[in-house]
């Protein structure tokens, strides 16, 4: 367990307690669990976003737009002679790393676990 995943799932279980106490005491438990998969699924859709961006999936699409909308660029840097200016087919295969992302993705899939044995035991 990395040090990021622990710090995001005890975040998050007290920004749930938080946001289940505003929510009135009669429920404590049950706006506790709903606040966890709240945020949980929240998380889980931030993570697979990051780890999509994260594969490259979009590297094709923004070299494309540059390479339409770019004209302008290409034509100063022919006329100036800089290389820099022009679109380069190393952008598409291009990869980023985000730190967050795995630490992100586990901790929101446990919070999505934890909620749902919360919310078995709450229905016995």
């Amino acid at each position: 367990m990395s040090k990021h995943y622990i710090i995001v799932v005890l975040s998050t279980i007290v920004l749930a307690a938080i946001i289940s106490l505003t929510e009135g005491t009669l429920n404590f438990f049950l706006h506790f669990t709903n606040a966890i998969f709240y945020i949980g699924l929240t998380l889980f859709v931030i993570s697979g976003f990051l780890l999509i961006v994260q594969s490259g999936f979009f590297n094709i699409t923004r070299f494309g737009m540059r390479k339409v909308f770019g004209t302008r660029d290409e034509q100063m840097a022919e006329m100036t002679g800089d290389e820099s200016l022009t679109v380069k087919k190393d952008m598409i295969y291009r990869r980023y790393n985000f730190s967050v992302t795995k630490p992100l993705l586990g901790a929101s899939i446990t919070l999505v676990i934890l909620s749902f044995l919360f919310s078995f035991m709450i229905i016995k």
